[in-house]
């Protein structure tokens, strides 16, 4: 199945600092190179649906392009943010990157490129059609709407059938179709409408969820449920 690659990016004239930052989402799994922080992944990143991302793009992968890209990313976690370079993991010693550094790399690993610099925040607009993007996350694609956006702590009392909680509860088909990708053999192997309504066919995956983890299968979100939903990946 291929995934999306959704980059978050806010411009260098937007920013008081006058810099520009940019990180991305990659299969649903968030990276980021950050200063005082370095490179960083999962919700410890902020990825490409973070509120600080004033403009959002994105680019479907072949599952060999993100393999790639994900075993490079992987590799350089934990490598000090260091201005205006390109992550370096080999030769040795390793060396960390900036922002576009970073998601310079992850490009350059999905198309079996050497790691080079390929943007700046400040000149991303006019090149991100060249480097295959198109503008906005990709709702919709892949079953992907939601995924990427941060972890999302329990809200404090189960979600389940009808529930009004609309944005928890698109939040949750999300994660499940993800999980499943987008294929629920409950529902006849179709998935589900990312919708915010929790009807009788969302109860239905949420069971087959809970009883896949070992969980008594009641059918609402609860503090069991919620970590679980969290740790897709």
């Amino acid at each position: 199945m291929a995934k999306l690659l959704q980059i978050g990016i806010v411009y260098p004239n937007e920013m008081r600092s006058g810099i520009g930052h940019v990180a991305c989402t990659l299969g649903g799994v968030n990276y980021e190179s950050r200063g005082g922080r370095g490179c960083l992944k999962g919700s410890a990143a902020r990825g490409a649906a973070h509120p600080l991302f004033k403009h959002r793009f994105h680019r479907v992968l072949t599952d060999a392009q993100a393999k790639a890209a994900k075993e490079w990313a992987d590799r350089c976690i934990g490598l000090t943010y260091v201005w205006a370079a390109v992550p370096v993991l080999a030769p040795p010693p390793k060396k960390g990157g900036d922002c576009s550094g970073f998601m310079s790399g992850i490009l350059c690993a999905a198309e079996g490129k050497p790691i080079t610099r390929r943007f700046s925040t400040g000149i991303w607009k006019a090149h991100f059609k060249a480097l295959g993007f198109a503008e906005g996350l990709g709702s919709g694609l892949l079953g992907a709407a939601a995924i990427g956006v941060a972890d999302r702590p329990y809200p404090g009392t189960p979600v389940g059938l009808n529930s009004p909680k609309k944005d928890h509860v698109k939040w949750i088909q999300a994660r499940l179709n993800f999980a499943a990708g987008n294929r629920h053999a409950v529902l006849g192997g179709k998935p589900l409408a990312v919708d915010g309504d929790f009807g009788p066919k969302t109860q239905k995956v949420v069971v087959a969820f809970q009883k896949r983890h070992g969980l008594q299968g009641l059918g609402m979100c609860g503090p069991k449920t919620w970590p679980l939903l969290n740790a897709i990946r």
